[in-house]
């Protein structure tokens, strides 16, 4: 204990030498080395797989719904088409994270799904690569050694990986800003005391953290309270005085606005209103909150009602939005009840897909069971570390 404050026995906090470190390093190398090549060769696996099911089933995706809509602009992208699908069109269904990635596939490799689904692997591969690095940082190597093999044997984690759906480029560019944000809270100066100089590697952290969250959010919309939960840890971990932590909030909003703003000003121009991510949000939430809701998704009501043939997408998606929160008001009661039963599909040990057997949602609960110990006792040893916490 210094100063009051308990100090991790983290092998990065011991005093050693450069050279001692770089030994400490080398030892581990060729054991995550193994992890990776683990995690690719069961991704592959996964995305031969997952083509074989889908196409023996007559289809194309594993989940068609969302898939179709992200591949479909990602070709829109890749040959130089209006960024929008369905008909009316819809330019701000999607945020365009995750079909810059897919355009970029079928400009290397054509019209290939299952060339996109081995990118997607080698992503996941990244996200196995990147836990290793988090949880080392704020923990030692061993910790990140065992979250990196846990993420690397994953079910959940390596069938998402070869699925044509946002969730594991969602990840990789979360786990990268969550890097940054630890190495400008926890770094060399981050947590030393209030007199320390901000400097231009603090700088360089605050602009890496705020750019790579506002790429998280183009992906994943649901992504954005993080730069809430990200400026108030800089402004409560960071030692440094008040006015070094308002530069460093504002050299991270300053990088999120930057990353932000072409999608923004091309959202004005196609719609006459600033649109920060996308337009669908009001749908999806009355999709939860409407007379016909029972816990589970259909979104049959919006084809039914067909409001876009009179409404703008803007329009469209106020519309959706009022309805849904005059649902709640009208029936709070309900809206728990709904609430409730949507949180419970969310949260269940394994998914429901149809093309999942018996099997493999037994394997899905386990390891979800387990990661959820796991996470339990993570939480009570960080008890003690503000930024493990967060």
């Amino acid at each position: 204990m210094k100063n009051g404050r308990v100090m991790l026995t983290d092998d990065k906090d011991k005093p050693s030498t450069l050279a001692k470190d770089a030994q400490q390093v080398a030892q581990w190398r060729p054991l995550i080395l193994v992890v990776l090549l683990l995690a690719l060769v069961l991704r592959l696996t996964a995305a031969v797989v997952v083509e074989r099911r889908v196409q023996q089933a007559g289809r194309t995706f594993f989940i068609e719904g969302d898939a179709n809509g992200y591949w479909h602009l990602g070709m829109a992208i890749a040959n130089g088409d209006d960024y929008s699908v369905h008909t009316p069109n819809r330019r701000i269904l999607r945020v365009p994270g995750f079909p810059l990635l897919l355009a970029g596939t079928i400009c290397l490799f054509g019209d290939s799904v299952f060339a996109a689904r081995c990118v997607l692997a080698m992503v996941g591969v990244g996200c196995c690569w990147l836990t290793w690095l988090l949880g080392s940082r704020l923990v030692r190597r061993r910790v990140g050694f065992w979250a990196a093999l846990l993420m690397a044997v994953h079910p959940l984690q390596i069938g998402n990986s070869v699925l044509i759906l946002s969730e594991n480029w969602f990840t990789f560019w979360m786990l990268a800003g969550l890097l940054a944000f630890v190495k400008l809270v926890d770094g060399p100066r981050g947590m030393s005391d209030e007199n320390a100089k901000l400097d231009r590697e603090m700088l360089r952290h605050a602009l890496f953290t705020g750019g790579l969250i506002a790429v998280a959010v183009l992906v994943r919309p649901g992504f954005i309270p993080w730069l809430v939960v990200a400026i108030a840890g800089v402004l409560f971990l960071l030692k440094q005085s008040w006015s070094a932590r308002l530069i460093v909030v504002a050299a991270l909003l300053v990088a999120f606005a930057t990353v932000m703003m072409p999608w923004v000003f091309r959202n004005h121009k196609v719609t006459g209103h600033w649109v920060l991510t996308s337009l669908w949000s009001g749908p999806s939430l009355y999709d939860g909150l409407n007379p016909e809701a029972d816990g589970t998704s259909n979104m049959e009501f919006f084809d039914r009602e067909n409001v876009m043939g009179t409404m703008s997408e803007y329009e469209m998606n106020a519309h959706y939005q009022h309805r849904a929160v005059e649902f709640m008001r009208t029936n709070p009661w309900t809206s728990v009840v709904l609430s409730g039963r949507k949180l419970t599909r969310f949260l269940q040990l394994a998914p429901s897909a149809n093309l999942m057997g018996w099997g493999q949602r037994v394997a899905c609960g386990a390891c979800v069971s387990i990661f959820g110990l796991l996470c339990v006792v993570g939480i009570r040893s960080q008890l003690l570390n503000p930024t493990g916490l967060l």
